[in-house]
């Protein structure tokens, strides 16, 4: 009988009619051949690998501690009880394999959540996700990597879309599954209807993804239970009486008390071919051949020598491996130690600026305290005047009208919203008071034009907007709402507002002649000195924002404007949010994606400090003249935001530490270790702004083209 190289219990999980059923299987090892028996005492095996068949021996995260076996028609599945075993096996099986004496690499790893490794597609996909995801440029490995993620950001894309459609019209998102024609969409139901059945073989082979990859389709759900129910038989005897009933039958036929060593012993012996074995591990009674010659036995010294040999051979083999072990088990503890540092220098970090938020938590709330108390004697002494002047009944009115007009915008009807723009516009004709000069700029939602004001004779914007195209005229009254509260350096002055008509609407702005600073990334090549003092007077307005309860939610370089003389200003507010006490949080996707944070990609609720991520890409977009992902198809860009977090430069060595620093506290995924707007303004980085007049020169091509 062949020599017992290995044996031991293990868990067993084949391709084809098994394929979904883990067996325990006692596993015996031999110079030739890897047999499985139900148990220790049974003779039969129930499979049978040779070991020159074996094509591969890889580690897969099928199951912890697992490997699988690949020969030529058929894969196994073998999960151990530790990492120790799992080497062990892998290694005697790999060394007695044609594939050679070292250790297995490459190891393949799969994901099994939802998503089918072996035809490389999702399982059970709606229709309309299977085209989102063939048109988008998310590949067939990016997929494999994360089917999570991808999973996440076709549900967050569709509902967008959805969404934006409806109250829009048209999706802002859009890539190129919704540029398809609708032929192309008619020609892709067509195909799918005329669709043959998948071919019979279990295994398609699948080429890794690419511009020209076919996915084979998932495979077929398992059939529903009976009506009745099953009776209650064991499953694994079931498989089991499948795969080895013939065998079985022709074992007992030769004898009952037959051996798995006899078994071996007559295949080395017949010397049969992979052909002549059938699919359950046993000869194939159709094929006989002769007996051969028996072979003159070797001497008995020669016979020591050669079992001395392999023995020191095996031996040494045993050592390395251990140490080999030895080795990877101390680089883990060195690894482990190291991230163990790090977190406690993280945890000391984060301790530290907790403490430093209390503090200014505390000056906050002493200020605020003292703030309240000053407006509550100025209320009681303005209370108290009116009492006398008999104009306290006409202020309660006014308190009452104020908190009725209070209500959320987002919420009133269409003729509530114009009711409240007639409220907020100057009545009488524009005309009178300003002179249209030229137009500079067309949008969707209407035109801006340069004019002069009579009474000042200085130059202004005005956005012209012809409300009868404008879907969501809520976003019109918050925008001018917004500005008329939000008077500061750093944030575009609004001057006054008309309603001509019934339909058009005239915005009178501050005009900044030196235009969007995306104009300006264009055309120069910043400093850091230059970044530093655009960031600088952003935070500044994104903190006057914030402390009144207000996000921007849209910051990028096309809202961020400038004039001649550096001053930098932001604007846009159509898509600022308002918080209050019962909602300081808040769970709506608006913006542009390549500046989103991630946890608005997700859909979590999110506060001030997505205004701070949007900042930390806009400085990505002034170091590198675009945004990270600016290539990608958005419905990518979104997958990429979710998936890899913190964007990575291009060339951070030419950075300082300074402004690597600053970007890291913009683009922290934790929000809670992101920085707000008020310590970005005491940040290294935004020390090294100088004066608003070193913006002056970035204009210069604004002047040349005059």
């Amino acid at each position: 009988m062949t020599e017992i190289i290995k044996d031991g219990y293990l868990s067993v999980k084949e391709e084809g009619l098994r394929a979904w059923i883990w067996s325990k299987r006692f596993c015996v090892l031999r110079d030739q051949a890897l047999t499985f028996h139900r148990n220790e005492q049974s003779g039969q095996c129930v499979a049978l690998i040779f070991l020159k068949e074996i094509t591969s021996v890889t580690r897969t995260d099928l199951k912890p501690y697992c490997f699988e076996i690949a020969v030529k028609d058929k894969t196994y599945y073998i999960a151990c009880k530790s990492d120790d075993e799992l080497y062990s096996w892998m290694d005697d099986i790999y060394n007695r394999s044609p594939l050679g004496t070292s250790g297995p690499t490459n190891f393949v790893h799969q994901m099994h959540v939802g998503f089918d490794p072996h035809t490389g597609a999702f399982t059970g996909m709606p229709d309309q996700w299977t085209k989102l995801l063939k048109g988008s440029a998310i590949t067939a490995e990016d997929a494999a990597k994360n089917p999570q993620a991808v999973l996440d950001v076709l549900e967050f894309y569709t509902e967008q879309t959805k969404r934006e459609a409806e109250e829009y019209g048209a999706s802002h998102l859009q890539g190129a599954v919704e540029r398809m024609s609708d032929d192309r969409w008619a020609a892709l139901l067509q195909e799918s209807k005329k669709a043959t059945p998948p071919s019979s073989s279990p295994h398609t082979p699948t080429t890794p993804g690419g511009a020209g990859t076919r996915v084979p389709p998932p495979r077929p759900p398992p059939p529903p239970p009976m009506a009745g129910g099953l009776p209650d038989v064991d499953v694994n005897e079931m498989m089991d009486e499948l795969s080895i009933r013939q065998p079985v039958r022709k074992m007992k036929e030769r004898g009952k008390n037959s051996e798995a060593g006899l078994l071996c012993d007559r295949l080395q012996q017949s010397k049969l071919s992979p052909q002549d074995v059938d699919h359950g591990g046993y000869p194939n009674s159709s094929v006989v051949k002769p007996p051969s010659s028996p072979r003159p036995e070797p001497s008995k010294s020669y016979r020591q020598q050669q079992q001395e040999h392999d023995f020191e051979r095996e031996k040494q083999q045993r050592l390395e491996r251990e140490r080999q072990h030895q080795r990877e088990k101390e680089q883990r503890e060195r690894e482990r130690e190291r991230e163990r540092e790090k977190e406690r220098e993280r945890e000391r970090l984060r301790r530290e600026r907790e403490k430093e938020q209390r503090e200014r938590q505390r000056e906050k709330e002493q200020r605020e305290r003292e703030l309240r108390e000053r407006e509550i004697r100025d209320r009681e002494r303005e209370k108290a005047a009116a009492q006398v002047s008999g104009t306290h009944n006409q202020q309660q009115q006014q308190q009452q009208q104020k908190k009725k007009m209070e209500q959320r915008i987002s919420t009133m009807t269409e003729a509530q919203i114009m009711e409240k723009l007639r409220s907020v516009v100057t009545r009488g004709d524009p005309n009178s008071s300003y002179k249209k000069l030229k137009r500079v700029g067309q949008g969707a939602s209407g035109s801006v034009y340069v004019a002069i004001s009579h009474a000042t004779n200085t130059k202004v914007a005005i956005k012209q907007m012809d409300l009868a195209n404008q879907p969501r005229k809520e976003l019109i009254v918050n925008e001018i709402l917004v500005m008329k509260e939000s008077q500061h350096p750093n944030i575009v002055n609004y001057l006054d507002s008309f309603l001509v008509g019934s339909k058009d609407l005239w915005v009178i702005m501050e005009y900044m002649e030196g235009g969007a600073l995306t104009d300006v990334i264009d055309n120069n090549a910043m400093t850091e000195q230059q970044i530093a003092t655009v960031c600088l007077e952003t935070s500044a307005g994104l903190h006057h924002l914030h402390s009144q309860n207000i996000i921007h939610r849209d910051i990028k370089s096309d809202n961020i404007l400038l004039n001649f003389q550096g001053k930098v200003k932001i604007s846009d507010f159509g898509f600022c949010a308002k918080l209050t006490e019962s909602k300081n949080k808040r769970a709506t996707m608006v913006g542009t994606p390549y500046w989103m944070a991630p946890e608005v990609v997700k859909q979590k609720e999110y506060g001030a400090k997505v205004d701070i991520w949007s900042l930390g890409i806009m400085a990505i977009e002034m170091i590198e003249n675009e945004p990270p992902y600016l290539d990608e198809e958005p419905l990518k860009a979104l997958y990429l935001i979710a998936t890899n977090g913190t964007p990575t430069l291009k060339h951070p060595e030419k950075l300082s530490r300074e402004l690597k620093s600053f970007l890291a506290v913009c683009l922290c995924v934790d929000v809670r270790s992101r920085a707000t707007a008020a310590e970005l303004l005491e940040h290294d980085f935004l020390r090294k702004a100088g004066p608003l007049d070193i913006l002056a020169p970035l204009m210069k091509f604004k002047t040349s083209k005059r």
